[in-house]
């Protein structure tokens, strides 16, 4: 049984992989607490430190004792076994942030294979390291899918946006296009999910509703326990991102029944059919106002296709678990 070294201060689209991981590895897991983004006092001071520490006192038995040691996230843990090599084949999975915060002081030449949650990542990363002569591949096993079903869809004429309330998720902007078509679509809503972590940028996207005077109509909703009786609340699942690696609300939202519409970021295409997509207030009035005009019965028809269509593609990408073991001797 190949031994597999796992090390991650954040395995939320791992844990439900890991039941079958244990059966088919000699499996360790490293999952230290996360340090801090930033220094902002002492406190964050002393986590950095500690965490530094571990990474010189834990990590390099692991790259000894595994076949393979594979890091989660692309961050300050591959920079150091990149940098520390071990008998372990080092291997690892890109999600968005990582090329530009870690890519330059990684030393690739060191990892042997380099996953991406998306084709638009892998094109970035090919871009920025045009020399890497490992093993890429895109891979998608980041949710449960038994876990996100359909319902019987009559139309609930509601938006949703699922995500942290920051600029990156383009909520504000969001707020500005649908105030453009909230006249034309009066009994459109929109329900925006997730933490708010930027209490000023909360207060600059509460002053945007009010400002359009839309406050019946967009609700920001914190923290939803129940995902699936939130996208079953749905008729389309929207993002307005900057950026992604490949959104997990849009994936959940799709595999849940609904529609999706997002703002053209790179990789949005490998979830979002072309109708889909938007790139200004105008297209995305343009894409909601040709939805509500179809009737029920199409409606149904192109989100039950839609969902189709992704299940099978992000199906037939290869799994983690088959990559990672043939690495090992």
């Amino acid at each position: 049984m190949a031994r597999l070294a796992l090390v991650s201060d954040d395995l939320h689209f791992l844990q439900h992989l890991l039941p079958e991981w244990e059966r088919q590895f000699d499996l360790r897991v490293l999952n230290p607490p996360k340090p801090p983004p930033r220094i902002r006092g002492p406190r964050d001071l002393l986590a950095g430190l500690r965490n530094r520490r571990l990474r010189s006192r834990e990590l390099a038995p692991l790259a000894e004792w595994g076949n393979v040691i594979f890091c989660e996230w692309a961050t300050h843990y591959l920079e150091w076994l990149s940098h520390h090599p071990g008998r372990a084949k080092l291997a690892t999975r890109m999600h968005r942030y990582e090329l530009e915060r870690h890519g330059n002081r990684v030393n690739w030449d060191n990892v042997t294979l380099v996953l991406f949650v998306s084709d638009a990542m892998e094109r970035a990363f090919r871009a920025a390291v045009p020399d890497y002569g490992g093993q890429t591949a895109v891979v998608y096993e980041n949710i449960d899918f038994a876990k996100f079903t359909t319902r019987e869809r009559g139309a609930t004429h509601r938006l949703g946006m699922l995500g942290q309330v920051i600029p990156r998720k383009g909520v504000r902007e969001a707020i500005e296009f649908f105030a453009a078509v909230a006249d034309e679509l009066p009994t459109l809503s929109l329900s925006i999910a997730g933490g708010t972590p930027d209490a000023h940028y909360r207060q600059w996207v509460e002053e945007a509703i009010a400002a359009a005077g839309l406050g019946e109509r967009v609700t920001l909703e914190g923290f939803v326990p129940d995902l699936q009786a939130w996208y079953h609340s749905l008729d389309i699942i929207v993002s307005n991102s900057q950026a992604e690696g490949l959104q997990t609300s849009l994936v959940e939202g799709v595999a849940s029944g609904c529609r999706a519409l997002s703002r053209d970021w790179a990789g949005a295409e490998e979830v979002v059919p072309p109708d889909g997509l938007f790139s200004s207030a105008t297209e995305f009035r343009q894409r909601l106002v040709e939805h509500y005009a179809l009737d029920a019965e199409e409606r149904t028809r192109q989100a039950t296709g839609e969902r189709e269509a992704l299940l099978e593609r992000l199906g037939a990408r290869p799994r983690m678990a088959e990559l990672l073991a043939s690495l090992a001797p």
